[in-house]
């Protein structure tokens, strides 16, 4: 879920769960046309455009 790069920078490869009851470390899947929290179950769905 992270990446490093040649400078030893950090970047974040999937979002994080925004919700109270996760925070931080509680990642989002990450599917063609939304994003899932398996945990409390947040889903964004995005427009096909």
């Amino acid at each position: 879920y992270y990446k490093v790069d040649k400078d030893g920078g950090i970047e974040r490869l999937r979002r994080e769960c925004p919700a109270d009851t996760c925070g931080a470390g509680v990642f989002m899947a990450a599917m063609a046309d939304r994003q899932y929290c398996g945990r409390c179950h947040l889903t964004y769905v995005f427009d096909k455009q």
